[in-house]
C-alpha cells in the first residue's frame, strides 16, 4: 500500500469514526427512550388487562355457586368446593388463590398456591397437583437465580414488575341478601412473567431496529460522505505527487462532489492547455519537444486527456446486499406453516414431506446454480449479474404469493433461489474483486456481518408482519424490497470494476484443478463442512429440542438463537481486523473453529438453560473469527487457480461444498441424539469439531512449510 493510499485509509477511518460516533449516540439514545417509554405504557395496560380477565373467571365460578345458592342450600354445608377450586387454578395460571367466605368474613373454603393460604386450605391443598403445587416454594432455583438477577436490576430501572397481587371480591347474592363472598386473589408470577416476556421480546425488536438503523446508517455514511471524501483525497493527493492522469466525475452534486468536480476540472483543464501548448509550439527546436515530452511525463500529460478514475468500495453493496437479504428473510420464521396450511388433505406426498419441500428446494437449487453464478459473476460482472438475478428472485415472491397450493410454493421458492444464489455469490464477487491482501479479511467480515444483520432482522420482523398482514401480504413486501435493492445495486454498483473478461478454462475442470490444491481441499473437509455441521446439526436441531425438553418455550429458545446470530454481528468486525493485522489467516481459521466447538465441551454438562446460552454465545464467538477469515482463506490459497478460474468460481466453489455440512448436520444430530442423549451427543459434536480444526491446522502448516502447492495446468 502507498503512501497515499494509507493517508486515504487514514483520513477515511477518522471520519467513519467520529461522524458513525455521533450518529450511532444519537440512534441509540432515541432508541432507549423508546424502548423505556414502550415497557412503562405495556405496565399500564397489561394489569387492567389481566384483572378484567381474572373478574371474567370470578365470574364464572360465582355462576356455578349461584345454583347451590338458588336451591337454598347453606354456604357452609357446600361439598366439594376445594375440589372446584382446584380445579380452576389448576386452568387458569393468573389466579393465586380462591377463597369462599360467608357474609361475615369466616373462610369457609380456601385454595392457593403460596405459602401464606390460610390454616383452612390444608386438606385442599394436599390435593392440589404438581401443576399447582410447583409454585408454592418461593426458593429460586439454582439455575434461575441469574434470571431473577436480571429481573429485578430491570425493575429498579424501570420499575415495571410489580409484586402486589390484587384481591377481586364478587358477592354472591341470594335475592337481596349476600348468600357468601369469592374472594380471588391474582399470582403475582403470572404478572411479572408477562412483564418479563414484554421485555424480552422488547429487547428483541431494540436490537433488531439498532441493527437496521446501524446498518442503514453506516452504509450511507460511508458511501455519501466517507467514499466521496475517499476518493477526492485520492485525486488530490495525486495531484500533490505531480499525477494529473486521472479525474473524478462525482455522482452527488452535494459540498463533497462540487469539489470534486472543480478539481477535476482542473485536471481536465490541465490536459487541454497542454495539447493547445503542444500544438502552438509544434514547429519549434527538437530541444523544445523534448523538454514538452519530459513534462508530459512527469505530470502525466497527453493528448489523449485524463482517463475517469473508478475507486470501488465495499460499501457499494451493503445496501443493496443488506435489503435484498432482508427481503429473503422475512419468509423463513413461517415458511413451513405457510406450506401447511396450502397442503391438500388427498395429496399422494405426505403432509410432513410438503411442508419440508420449500425448504428443500431452495437449498438444493442454491447449490447447484452457485457454482455457475460465480462463473457468471466473473464473465459479466457482478452489477449486470445482480440486475438479473433479480428477475427470478420477484418472479418466485409472486408465485409463492399468489400459490393456490404446496406445489406452487415448491416452484416458487426454487425460482427464488435460483435468482438468490446469483445476486449473493456477485455480491460476494464484487467485494473480492476490491478487496487486497491487506484488508481482505476486513471486508468478508463486513459481507457476512451484512448477511447475518439481515438474516437476524427479516427472521424477527417476517414473524410480526405474518401476524399482522398475512403471509401472502409479506411475499410482496419482499418483491418491493427486492427492487429497491435493485435500484439501489444499479446506481451503487461499479460496473467497470466487477467483469473480468481473461481467458478462464471451463468449469468442471477448474473445479478439478481446485480439489488437487491440498490446502483449500483440507479448508473445506475440515473447516467449512464441520462449521456447517456444527450450525445445523447443533444450533438449529440439537439447541430447540433440547431446550424444549428443559422446559423452555418457543419465545425463549429464539432468544437463545438469536444469540448467536448477534454475537457475530457484533464482534465479526473487529475479528476481521485482527485476522488482517495478524496476517495468520489458516491460523485464525483453525483457532476460530477450535474457540467454536469448545463450549460444547464444557458446558454440556450443565443440563439448564444458561449452559446453553454459554454454547451458544461461544459457538457464536468462534463463527466470528472463521466466517471472514474462511473466504479471505480461500482466495489466499487459490491465488493462481482464481487466475485461471475467475476469484468468483473459487469461493462458488466453497459455497456449494460447505452446504454438504448444511445438509449432514441433523441427521449427524439426529443420529447421535438417538443413540447417545443430549448430554452426550452435544459433546461428540465439540470433538469432532476440535479434532477437525486441529488436523486441519497442522496439514496446512506442513503444506505452507514445504511450499508444496500443485500447477495448474491450462
Amino acid at each position: 500500500m502507498t503512501s497515499s493510499e494509507r493517508l486515504v485509509d487514514s483520513a477515511a477511518q477518522r471520519i467513519t469514526r467520529h461522524v458513525g460516533l455521533a450518529v450511532a449516540l444519537l440512534v441509540v439514545v432515541a432508541s432507549c427512550a423508546l424502548f423505556v417509554m414502550t415497557i412503562q405504557a405495556f405496565q399500564k395496560d397489561l394489569e387492567p388487562d389481566i384483572h378484567a380477565a381474572s373478574t371474567q373467571i370470578a365470574q364464572s365460578v360465582t355462576n356455578t355457586l349461584d345454583m347451590a345458592a338458588d336451591l337454598g342450600i347453606p354456604a357452609a354445608d357446600l361439598a366439594g368446593v376445594e375440589d372446584f377450586f382446584v380445579l380452576t387454578i389448576e386452568n387458569n395460571s393468573q389466579i393465586q388463590s380462591l377463597q369462599l367466605k360467608d357474609p361475615e368474613g369466616n373462610v369457609l373454603a380456601s385454595v392457593g398456591r403460596g405459602k401464606d393460604t390460610p390454616a383452612a386450605a390444608k386438606t385442599a391443598r394436599a390435593a392440589l397437583p404438581e401443576s399447582v403445587e410447583s409454585n408454592q416454594d418461593s426458593t429460586v432455583p439454582e439455575n434461575d437465580r441469574l434470571s431473577l438477577i436480571l429481573l429485578s436490576g430491570a425493575e429498579r430501572l424501570l420499575g415495571i414488575f410489580s409484586s402486589n397481587a390484587p384481591v377481586l371480591e364478587q358477592p354472591i347474592m341470594r335475592g337481596d341478601q349476600i348468600y357468601a363472598v369469592l374472594s380471588v386473589e391474582i399470582a403475582p408470577d403470572f404478572i411479572n412473567g408477562q412483564f418479563r416476556d414484554i421485555l424480552f421480546d422488547m429487547v428483541v425488536i431494540l436490537i433488531v431496529s439498532l441493527l437496521v438503523a446501524f446498518e442503514i446508517m453506516t452504509a450511507f455514511i460511508l458511501f455519501h460522505i466517507v467514499t466521496p471524501i475517499r476518493r477526492l483525497i485520492f485525486l488530490v493527493v495525486n495531484g500533490a505527487h505531480g499525477k494529473f492522469d486521472t479525474y473524478i466525475d462525482p455522482k452527488n452534486n452535494d459540498e463533497i462532489g462540487q469539489i470534486t468536480r472543480r478539481v477535476s476540472d482542473v485536471v481536465i483543464s490541465l490536459h487541454r492547455r497542454f495539447v493547445t501548448l503542444v500544438a502552438s509550439l509544434s514547429n519549434a527546436a527538437p530541444s523544445v519537444h523534448n523538454q514538452l515530452q519530459t513534462v508530459s511525463s512527469r505530470f502525466s500529460l497527453s493528448s489523449a486527456g485524463p482517463k475517469r478514475l473508478f475507486i470501488g468500495s465495499f460499501v457499494d453493496v451493503r445496501v443493496p446486499l443488506f435489503l435484498f437479504s432482508f427481503a429473503d428473510e422475512l419468509q423463513k420464521s413461517w415458511l413451513p406453516l405457510y406450506a401447511t396450511s396450502l397442503a391438500g388433505s388427498n395429496s399422494l406426498i405426505s403432509q410432513e414431506v410438503l411442508v419440508g419441500l420449500p425448504i428443500s428446494v431452495y437449498m438444493g437449487t442454491i447449490a447447484i446454480v452457485t457454482p455457475f453464478a460465480s462463473r457468471w459473476a466473473d464473465d459479466y460482472g457482478a452489477r449486470l449479474m445482480f440486475m438479473i438475478g433479480l428477475a427470478p428472485a420477484i418472479v418466485g415472491y409472486m408465485i409463492c404469493a399468489m400459490a393456490p397450493d404446496t406445489l406452487a410454493l415448491v416452484i416458487g421458492r426454487g425460482v427464488t433461489a435460483f435468482g438468490y444464489a446469483i445476486i449473493i455469490i456477485s455480491c460476494q464477487g464484487y467485494i473480492a474483486a476490491i478487496a487486497t491482501s491487506e484488508n481482505r479479511g476486513r471486508a468478508m467480515a463486513m459481507f457476512v456481518g451484512v448477511l447475518m444483520s439481515a438474516t437476524m432482522c427479516g427472521t424477527a420482523i417476517g414473524g410480526v408482519l405474518a401476524d399482522r398482514v398475512g403471509y401472502r401480504t409479506v411475499f410482496w413486501i419482499s418483491v418491493g424490497l427486492s427492487l429497491a435493492a435493485g435500484l439501489l445495486a444499479r446506481s451503487m454498483l461499479i460496473s467497470e470494476l466487477a467483469a473480468d473478461k481473461t481467458p478462464k478454462m471451463s468449469l468442471i475442470r477448474g473445479i478439478a484443478a481446485l480439489m488437487q490444491n491440498t490446502r483449500y481441499t483440507a479448508m473445506i473437509l475440515l473447516a467449512a463442512i464441520p462449521s456447517k455441521i456444527l450450525l445445523t446439526g447443533f444450533l438449529f436441531y440439537m439447541v430447540p429440542l433440547y431446550l424444549a425438553n428443559l422446559g423452555s418455550n418457543e419465545a425463549e429458545i429464539g432468544r437463545v438463537m438469536l444469540l448467536y446470530s448477534l454475537t457475530i454481528i457484533l464482534l465479526g468486525s473487529a475479528s476481521g481486523r485482527i485476522v488482517d493485522w495478524l496476517g495468520r489467516t489458516g491460523f485464525m481459521l483453525a483457532f476460530g473453529g477450535v474457540i467454536s466447538a469448545i463450549g460444547l465441551i464444557v458446558f454440556a454438562d450443565w443440563q439448564n438453560i444458561w449452559g446453553v446460552v454459554l454454547m451458544v454465545f461461544i459457538m457464536g464467538l468462534g463463527h466470528s473469527v472463521t466466517k471472514s477469515p474462511q473466504i479471505a482463506y480461500a482466495l489466499e490459497i487459490a491465488d493462481e487457480e482464481a487466475a485461471r478460474i475467475g476469484r468468483t468460481t473459487v469461493l462458488g466453489v466453497l459455497r456449494t461444498t460447505e452446504r454438504i455440512g448444511s445438509v449432514l448436520g441433523p441427521l449427524f444430530a439426529a443420529f447421535l441424539v438417538v443413540q447417545f442423549g443430549f448430554q452426550m451427543a452435544i459433546q461428540i459434536v465439540g470433538i469432532g469439531i476440535v479434532a477437525a480444526s486441529a488436523l486441519f491446522y497442522i496439514i496446512i502448516a506442513r503444506e505452507g512449510a514445504s511450499g508444496a502447492k500443485p500447477a495448474v495446468s491450462g
